[in-house]
């Protein structure tokens, strides 16, 4: 790659998106003029449409947009040419989610979901993808795609759910929301503000053998799963993003109490204290006492 050029890939959930070659600052015409961008690869099954004369892929200046209508989640490869030689290669892109996909019932989700409670679906936004939406028990992000999380969105589908969601945010937005009841977004958006913690509680008014299953994933620790009729997830400090989340209700069962299901590494032995070092220092025997 030439000292002209410069590539970026993205990733690219299945759904509707537009990605925009967003227009620059002020004051930073002193770079020069902006590059040239054009979509030059795809993977997965990833459609772009281009504004009327413009050729398939262009990003031609600070702007231009492209329609992304993906059938399955893959990545874009974005290649950015300087306008002049040895011009700026400086861009910023937004990849939005204008449409999600109508979620697709699996194997999982057979079970219907417990008496005195209606089906739901998630909605994360996530840094960088937008929009995702997880039908019940369901991943979004994850252990296998982790992506920063910065807000949550819960869903009824057809009746009422007697839950209540409580987010905090770091970087400028840290602290803890009000209570929120489903159906209400909870975080922020665009803000380079992501998760660090989660609540859920029942209502008063869900039945009293429902019990909420939620795991959570944050940066750089194993997945917790927390079961109760009020629950928190956190990360081993207060400034580690979540990245993953997949939320359940279920019928309680006698015994239930918060487990954390991937292990944590075995708790080391603690090490006998070392005794003091002492230096010995060895001193040249002189010839008399060798005599001797």
């Amino acid at each position: 790659m030439s000292e002209s050029e410069r590539k970026a890939v993205l990733s690219v959930e299945r759904g509707l998106h537009m990605l925009t070659y967003r227009p620059r600052p002020e004051g930073s015409t002193r770079l020069g003029p902006p590059p040239v961008a054009e979509v030059v690869a795809t993977t997965g099954t990833i459609v772009m449409i281009a504004a009327p004369g413009s050729s398939d892929g262009a990003l031609p200046s600070p702007g231009s947009a492209l329609v992304l209508r993906a059938e399955t989640a893959g990545t874009i490869e974005v290649t950015l040419r300087a306008a002049v030689p040895g011009g700026s290669l400086a861009a910023d892109f937004e990849l939005k989610t204008v449409g999600t996909p109508r979620v697709v019932e699996t194997a999982s989700h057979h079970r219907a979901p417990p008496a005195g409670v209606c089906d739901f679906t998630v909605t994360a936004h996530v840094s960088l993808r937008g929009d995702l939406t997880a039908a019940r028990g369901d991943w979004i992000c994850g252990p296998g795609t982790p992506g920063r999380i910065e807000g949550l969105d819960i869903q009824a589908l057809g009746g009422d759910l007697p839950l209540e969601i409580q987010v905090a945010s770091g970087g400028r937005l840290s602290g803890w929301s009000p209570w929120l009841p489903a159906g209400t977004y909870a975080g922020s958006r665009g803000k380079s503000s992501p998760l660090v913690g989660v609540r859920l509680r029942l209502t008063p008014q869900a039945a009293p053998d429902l019990a909420l299953r939620a795991e959570a994933n944050f940066l750089g620790a194993p997945v917790v799963t927390r079961i109760g009729r009020d629950i928190e997830l956190t990360g081993s400090s207060l400034l580690d993003p979540l990245v993953g989340f997949r939320l359940d209700i279920t019928t309680q069962s006698a015994d239930s109490v918060e487990v954390q299901t991937t292990p944590l590494p075995a708790p080391i032995a603690p090490i006998a204290p070392m005794q003091p070092s002492r230096l010995r220092v060895f001193r040249r025997a002189t010839a008399d006492a060798q005599a001797a």
